[in-house]
């Protein structure tokens, strides 16, 4: 049977610029609802898109629900006009070990993230990596990060990658927060972290992954690892 190894992006995949991110959500709120959030703005850690967003309105005590969809393409815009290669840094061993999945027989690749998905495919295409994954999980599909790999799983099915008899529980998260060790663990996948993104690993640890790496950089370790999950 087929086995899924499922992506986070940010801290996981690739850095991009750290401050961003909150600049560009600090622009939007203050341009759609004439607020400033910047003296105030919530934890992004590993948070969904959406669940950001609904911190942010619960806190500035905002009605968003009618306005989701030009949140959305006001976030985008400003990603595209602010983001660039340069931005952003490959993590080490990350490229290395999705091509060495991508030759492997029986793997297949999906993301589960925060992001949002135009924004998770921007953030991949400016490294040439989108291509590698072509369903997932994302930020503008449900607040609550533990629901995204069925999301995922459930599109891999559809666009025929894998059959309706296929095990979530044959699948594995790479992730490097806290969040993604529980996304995985809420649903019987197995967790692998990686300390590449904020988390140090005595953080991850303390959340039980399956396997724990300081970094992806010894890919092949990793990917016999994974074969072995």
């Amino acid at each position: 049977m087929k086995k899924i190894v499922l992506f986070d992006i940010d801290g996981t995949i690739l850095n991009v610029e750290s401050s961003l991110a909150r600049s560009i959500f600090i622009d939007t709120f203050g341009e759609m609802f004439s607020i400033d959030i910047s003296q105030n703005i919530p934890s992004f850690h590993g948070k969904t898109d959406l669940q950001i967003i609904a911190d942010i309105a619960k806190l500035y005590k905002i009605d968003y629900s009618s306005s989701i969809e030009q949140i959305w393409e006001n976030i985008f815009e400003k990603f595209e006009q602010r983001i660039s290669k340069d931005s952003i840094t490959i993590l080490p061993g990350a490229a290395e070990l999705i091509e060495e999945i991508d030759r492997a027989d029986n793997f297949e690749m999906g993301l589960v993230t925060g992001n949002f998905r135009k924004n998770a495919y921007l953030k991949l295409s400016l490294v040439g990596l989108d291509r590698y994954f072509p369903f997932g999980g994302f930020g503008d599909d449900c607040p609550d990060r533990n629901k995204l790999p069925i999301i995922a799983i459930e599109r891999a099915k559809q666009i025929k990658i894998i059959d309706e008899s296929y095990s979530i529980s044959n699948s594995v998260i790479i992730g490097d927060t806290f969040r993604d060790i529980q996304a995985a663990k809420s649903n019987s996948l197995k967790a692998v972290a990686v300390a590449t993104g904020k988390a140090p690993s005595s953080e991850l640890r303390h959340y039980t992954p399956d396997v724990l790496f300081e970094d992806l950089s010894d890919y092949k370790t990793v990917f016999d690892c994974l074969k072995k999950l």
